[in-house]
C-alpha cells in the first residue's frame, strides 16, 4: 500500500508540472480534443465517440479511481506530447473567439453544418491563432473527410491515415477435394490526398472501384500459387494440418509466407528437432535446445546448458510449406562445437593457472579439477549458459590459495563432523534407551484411526499428541480436557501450561525431545513426504522418547514407516482401519444452482474461494476456509457450518487435514492446483484425502463426491481409485541447535547462513536420510546475519513463521531485528481505522497479513519475552482482526469486477474486463478509425 501511495503522489506531482501548477481536474479541460480521443483509445474508454465535455468527465472519473496503471498511462501520454498546458491569461473570452470565427466564415463559402464543426474545432484555440488560412485548411479537411466517409460507406471499406483503402473480400479456396471461402482484408491506394478536392465523387468512385478490382485479381493469383505449393506432399504437415492451417489464415495474410499455427510449428520443432523452448519475436523465432557437456571428460561432472539459434520467421514458414530440408540440427551442431571448444580452452587455461600457483605442493590434477568443477557446475546450472562467469573466475582465483593451505585441516574437520552427526538416530539418546514400541494406524479418512489413537492416549498416565496444524493441536488439547484430563497446549504462538498436567498437545515442530512419556500420537504421518515440513515427522518418529509411539496415516505411508522401524530396530505393529461410511461418486456434474445443504466445494486458491462464495451468497449462507485465514477464523467458519448457520462450505484443500465437519457432499471446483512451483493435476492421494471428508461417520450414512464441471468430474473419476505410489526414502531430517552449534565450532563461523548451507550440502547420514529442505530458513538466516546477534538468537529467529513472499511482513521482521540488536523492548500497537467489513479482496488480504504479524510477534514473545512485551495487545489485536475478517467473510463482496463497467466476473475468467465491454471497445476503435 505504501508503494502504491508513493506512486500516486509522484503522478500527481508530474501532472501539476504539465498543467502549470493546477491539478488534473482543472488542467484536463485544456487538453485538445484530438489528444483526448487518442488518450481514450489508449485506455479503451467507452466515451471515445462523445464530445470533449464527456471525455473530460470520463478522464476525471478514471483519475479519481486511483488506479496506478491508468494514472501511469495518462501521465506518460501527456509527457510524450512534449508540451505543457498552463493557464494562458492572454486567451480571449469565448465570445471574442466565436465572433472572430464567424467574421472569417462570412468571407468563405460554407454550410451551416461546417460552421458548427469549425466552431467546435477552434473552441480551445488561442484568439491570435484563429486565422482565415487555418479555418480554410480545416474546411478542406472536413470536406475531404466527408468525401472519404461517403466513399467508405458506398464501397464498404475504410481509409487509413496514409490514404490507403482497406476492404474485405471473400475468396474461394479449393484444395484436397474441399471447397470453402475465406474473407480476407485487402488494401489499395486509389488516389492521392490532393486529388480528393479536385475530382468529383463519381470519378473518385471509378478509381476506387478499379483499384479494388486490381487488388482482388492480384490476391487471387497469390492464392492460386500458394495452393499449388500446399497441395504437394509435405514431410512436416499432413493434409488435415494443412487444411486447418489454411482455414486459420488471418484476414491480412501475406501469401508469400503463410503462417503455420503455433501448435503445428511447436510439434515440428519439438518432436523433429528436440527444441526445448521457443521465443517469438516480431519477425523471427529464437529456438532453444539443451545439450550436455562433461567437464574434464569426467562423466560425473556433467552440466546441462542451453544454446540459442535465431531463425527468420519468413524463411521458416516458406521452407515448411515448400517441403524444404530444415538445417536446424546442423546449425545447432556447428554452434555447439564452437561454444564447447571455447569453453574447453577456458577450463584448461584456468586449470593450468591454478596448478602453476600450487607448484611445490602435493596437488593432483584431479583435486584442481574438482575445485573448478564444484564452482563452475553451480554457476552454469543457474544460468544454463556454457561459460565461466567472470565473478566465478575471480572467486576461484581469490580463494584458491586459502583452499590449498587449509585443505588438509578442512578435510579433517569435515570428517570429524560427518562422524559425529552421521548416525542420526543416536543424536536422540533418550529415545534409544526406552525400548520403544511402534504402532501404525493405517487407513483412509473417516475410518476412526485418529480417534482410536486418542483413546489410547487418554488411557496412558503420560502422553504427547503431535499435530500437523495449530488448529488440530487446539482440538487435541480440548479433546483431552473434555475427557477430564489435565493437559497443556504448546504451539509456536500460544502456550497454555498446566504444571499438574501429564498430557501435552503440540504442533509437531514444537516437540520437546527431552520429555519422556508413556504414549505419543504422531498424526498424519504421510506428511513425512512433504518437501518443506517432512523433516518434523522424521525427527519425531526417530527421536520422540515414548514407550509407545502411535502413528496415524494413509496407506502410501506404510512402506516408509516399515523402513524406519526396521532401521531403528524397533517393534512395529500395523493396525488397519476401514472407512466407516461408504463414499459414492456422482455420475453427473453439479450446478451451483442445485446445491444441497451440508455440501463443501473445494477450490485451490484464495481468489477462487472468494469468487465462489460471492456467486453463492445470494442463494445460501456460506462459510469459507482457506490457508491464509488464521486458525481462529477457520475454526469459527467451521463451527458455523457444523452448527447449521451456513449450508455451504467453500474451501481450499485446507479441509483435507483434520477438520471434523458434517459434510455430506464434496464437490471439486478444479482438478489442478498450484503447489508453489508449478500448476499440476491433483494426485490420487490428494483426491482421496479431500473426498474422504464426505459422509462423516455418525452424521451421514454415506458420503458423495462430485464436481462442478464435466471435465473435472472425469478427472476425479479416473484418479480417485488409482493406487498412490508408496512414500520412499530418503527422508529429510533437520539439525537442532546442538547440531548447529557443533558445526559452527568445527567450521569456525558464526554466520548462520553458512552453517545451514554447509549442513544441507555436506551432511551425509547412515540410513535413508538426507538434509531437510530449508530454503525458507536459509533466506531468513541471510537476513539475521546482517545484524549483530548471537548464534542461538539467530537460530531461533530463522525458525520463525515468516512469510518471505510478503514485503509487509519482511519489513516488520527487519524492524524487530533492529530492536533486538539494540536490546530495546518491542511494543505492539492495536490496529486503527478498521471499517465494519472489508470493501475489497485487497483490504481483506491486508487484514490477513496483519494477523500473520500478530502470529509472528506471539511466536517470538515465547522465545524473547524480555523484548516482545506487548503480548496482551497482540492477543487483543488478533481478536479485533479475526472478528473483522469473520464479519467480512459473512457480509463482504469480494468477486472480481470488470474494470470498465463494474459487473462481477465469473470465478475463473482470465481477463480483467467482461465480454460486453471488450466487444464495445472494438466497435469504438472501428468507429474512430472510420
Amino acid at each position: 500500500m505504501a508503494k502504491k501511495k508513493k506512486k500516486l503522489i509522484k503522478y500527481n506531482q508530474t501532472i501539476r508540472k504539465i498543467f502549470g501548477g493546477e491539478g488534473f481536474d482543472e488542467g484536463i479541460t485544456r487538453v485538445p480534443l484530438d489528444n483526448l480521443i487518442e488518450m481514450a483509445m489508449i485506455l479503451s474508454l467507452k466515451e471515445q465517440h462523445l464530445t470533449k465535455a464527456d471525455l473530460v468527465k470520463a478522464f476525471r472519473r478514471v483519475w479519481s479511481n486511483g488506479d496506478t496503471a491508468d494514472r501511469a498511462l495518462i501521465t506518460e501520454y501527456l509527457k510524450s506530447l512534449d508540451t505543457t498546458f498552463k493557464v494562458d491569461k492572454t486567451v480571449s473570452s469565448q465570445e471574442a473567439r466565436l465572433e472572430k470565427i464567424d467574421e472569417i466564415l462570412s468571407t468563405i463559402d460554407h454550410t451551416p453544418g461546417e460552421a458548427v464543426a469549425i466552431r467546435e474545432l477552434f473552441e480551445d484555440v488561442k484568439l491570435k491563432k484563429i486565422t482565415p488560412k487555418r479555418i480554410q485548411k480545416s474546411l478542406m479537411k472536413l470536406r475531404n473527410a466527408k468525401k472519404r466517409n461517403s466513399l467508405e460507406e458506398k464501397f464498404d471499406g475504410a481509409f487509413d491515415d496514409d490514404g490507403n483503402f482497406h476492404f474485405f473480400h471473400s475468396f474461394a479456396f479449393k484444395i484436397f477435394d474441399e471447397q470453402f471461402h475465406k474473407i480476407l482484408e485487402l488494401s489499395c491506394r486509389p488516389f492521392e490526398e490532393e486529388e480528393i478536392l479536385t475530382l468529383d465523387e463519381e470519378e473518385l468512385g471509378k478509381r476506387l472501384e478499379s483499384c479494388k478490382e486490381s487488388a482482388i485479381r492480384k490476391r487471387e493469383e497469390e492464392i492460386k500459387q500458394f495452393l499449388e505449393i500446399a497441395s504437394k506432399p509435405n514431410r512436416y504437415l499432413d493434409i488435415d494440418q494443412k487444411l486447418k492451417a489454411i482455414k486459420r489464415i488471418p484476414e491480412n495474410c501475406d501469401f508469400a509466407f503463410v503462417p503455420i499455427p503455433s501448435e503445428y510449428l511447436h510439434e515440428i520443432l519439438f518432436n523433429q528437432f528436440e527444441i526445448k523452448d521457443i521465443e517469438v519475436l516480431s519477425d523471427s523465432f529464437r529456438l532453444f535446445k539443451k545439450f550436455e557437456k562433461e567437464l574434464f571428460k569426467n562423466p560425473e561432472w556433467k552440466v546441462r546448458y542451453k544454446l540459442l539459434l535465431e531463425v527468420q520467421m519468413r524463411w521458416l514458414y516458406q521452407a515448411i510449406w515448400e517441403n524444404e530440408h530444415l538445417p536446424i540440427d546442423e546449425d545447432f551442431e556447428m554452434r555447439r562445437n564452437e561454444v564447447e571448444a571455447q569453453f574447453d580452452a577456458e577450463l584448461i587455461a584456468l586449470k593450468d593457472a591454478l596448478l602453476s600457483e600450487a607448484e611445490g605442493l602435493e596437488m593432483r590434477d584431479e583435486q584442481v579439477e574438482t575445485i573448478i568443477a564444484n564452482s563452475v557446475i553451480d554457476a552454469i546450472s543457474q544460468k544454463e549458459v556454457l561459460e565461466i562467469p567472470y565473478k566465478t573466475l575471480k572467486r576461484i582465483n581469490r580463494h584458491f590459495a586459502r583452499q590449498i593451505e587449509g585443505l588438509k585441516l578442512k578435510k579433517q574437520r569435515e570428517e570429524l563432523l560427518a562422524r559425529t552427526i552421521r548416525d542420526f538416530k543416536n543424536l536422540f539418546p533418550l529415545a534409544r534407551e526406552m525400548g520403544r514400541k511402534l504402532i501404525f494406524h493405517v487407513g483412509p479418512t473417516n475410518s476412526g484411526k485418529t480417534y482410536a489413537a486418542m483413546e489410547k492416549l487418554k488411557e496412558a498416565d503420560t502422553g504427547y499428541y503431535l499435530a500437523p496444524l495449530r488448529l488440530l493441536a487446539l482440538e487435541g488439547y480440548e479433546t483431552l480436557k473434555n475427557s477430564g484430563l489435565e493437559a497443556s497446549l504448546i504451539t509456536g504462538e500460544e502456550q497454555i501450561i498446566d504444571e499438574e498436567a501429564a498430557h501435552i498437545s503440540s504442533t509437531i515442530e514444537m516437540v520437546n525431545f527431552q520429555v519422556d512419556v508413556d504414549v505419543c500420537v504422531i498424526d498424519e504421518v504421510q506428511m513425512i513426504a512433504d518437501p518443506d515440513r517432512g523433516w518434523a515427522w522424521a525427527n519425531a518418529i526417530i527421536g520422540i522418547p515414548a514407550h509407545t509411539v502411535i502413528m496415524t496415516g494413509s496407506e502410501d505411508a506404510l512402506e516408509a514407516v516399515q523402513e524406519l522401524a526396521e532401521w531403528l530396530d524397533e517393534e512395529l505393529e500395523v493396525v488397519r482401519f476401514e472407512r466407516k461410511s461408504p463414499l459414492i461418486l456422482n455420475s453427473n456434474s453439479t450446478s451451483l444452482k442445485k446445491l444441497e445443504p451440508s455440501t463443501a466445494i473445494v477450490a485451490f486458491s484464495r481468489r477462487d474461494v472468494l469468487a465462489l462464495k460471492e456467486q453463492l451468497s445470494g442463494r445460501y449462507d456460506v462459510s469459507v476456509v482457506y490457508g491464509n485465514l488464521s486458525p481462529e477464523v477457520r475454526r469459527e467458519e467451521a463451527r458455523r457450518f457444523r452448527e447449521g448457520e451456513s449450508q455451504i462450505l467453500v474451501a481450499t484443500d485446507a479441509i483435507a487435514m483434520g477438520l471434523n465437519l458434517p459434510i455430506r457432499t464434496i464437490l471439486f471446483a478444479r482438478d489442478s492446483k498450484f503447489d508453489g512451483q508449478s500448476r499440476r493435476l491433483l494426485t490420487p492421494s490428494e483426491i482421496r484425502q479431500i473426498a474422504g471428508r464426505a459422509g462423516r461417520y455418525g452424521l451421514h450414512e454415506e458420503g458423495f463426491v462430485g464436481a462442478l464441471t464435466g471435465p473435472v468430474l472425469n478427472t476425479i473419476t479416473e484418479l480417485i481409485d488409482e493406487p498412490s505410489p508408496s512414500i520412499r526414502g530418503p527422508y529429510r531430517v533437520m539439525a537442532n541447535f546442538d547440531h548447529i552449534d557443533l558445526i559452527a565450532k568445527i567450521i569456525e563461523t558464526q554466520s548462520l547462513s553458512e552453517i545451514l548451507g554447509f549442513f544441507v550440502k555436506h551432511m551425509q547420514f547412515d540410513g535413508p536420510f538426507i538434509a531437510a529442505n530449508i530454503e525458507n530458513m536459509l533466506e531468513i538466516a541471510k537476513m539475521v546475519d546482517l545484524y549483530n546477534l548471537d548464534l542461538k538468537t539467530k537460530y531461533h529467529l530463522a525458525c520463525a513463521p515468516l512469510s518471505l513472499g510478503s514485503p509487509y511482513l519482511e519489513s516488520v521482521f527487519h524492524r524487530y531485528l533492529i530492536s533486538l540488536e539494540r536490546q530495546e523492548p518491542i511494543p505492539f500497537n492495536l490496529p486503527e481505522h478498521l471499517p465494519q467489513v472489508a470493501q475489497t479482496s485487497d483490504m481483506l488480504f491486508e487484514a490477513e497479513e496483519m494477523v500473520k504479524e500478530v502470529s509472528l510477534y506471539l511466536w517470538l514473545s515465547y522465545r524473547f519475552s524480555n523484548f516482545f512485551i506487548d503480548t496482551e495487545n497482540a492477543l487483543e489485536a488478533r481478536k479485533i482482526l479475526n472478528d473483522f475478517i469473520e464479519r467480512s467473510l459473512r457480509q463482504g463482496v469480494f468477486a472480481r469486477a470488470c474494470k470498465r463497467c463494474g459487473k462481477p466476473l465469473p470465478p475463473n475468467f482470465k481477463f480483467g474486463i467482461c465480454q460486453e465491454c471488450y466487444r464495445g471497445g472494438r466497435q469504438i476503435r472501428r468507429y474512430i478509425k472510420k
